[in-house]
């Protein structure tokens, strides 16, 4: 009986450790895509349904960002999305500082870098183009 107390412990606790390190394949197809010289910070899943009014990009998150440090946000899309995942990062004064987007060219950019010039609070948006529906991740990584 003792054996079996213990079999079904070690399986119990395999199982708890296991299911701890399942990692999302979209993030982690992400990650990989951040390119050399990166350090992965943060990620974040985006899953939106198609917008009713477009009054504004709808997934917002805070952050913190140091000073002279450069970062790398990258964008991934859902091979089932319906549109393409864009962000914009504003600082606490609501002054947009970095966008995937551009309107006046209407061009996405599934990277880009930011040089942080302070040491602050910021608020990024995440949204799908024409607020359409999608799945997409948003990683944040470092630059060295």
């Amino acid at each position: 009986m003792k054996k079996y107390l213990i079999l079904i412990s070690v399986l119990f606790l395999f199982q708890v450790i296991s299911s701890g390190q399942v990692t999302d394949p979209l993030i982690s197809k992400c990650a990989m895509s951040t390119g050399p010289g990166t350090t992965y910070l943060k990620d974040f899943r985006v899953q939106l349904g198609k917008a009713n009014t477009q009054s504004g990009l709808r997934y917002k998150q805070v952050l913190s960002l140091s000073k002279n440090m450069r970062y790398r946000f990258t964008l991934c899309n859902a091979e089932n999305s319906n549109s393409v995942l864009v962000m914009k990062l504003m600082d606490k004064t609501g002054r947009q500082v970095l966008s995937s987007y551009d309107q006046k060219s209407g061009k996405t950019f599934p990277s880009i870098e930011f040089v942080c010039n302070k040491t602050d609070t910021y608020q990024i948006y995440f949204d799908f183009l024409n607020f359409q529906q999608g799945l997409g991740v948003g990683i944040i990584s470092l630059v060295k």
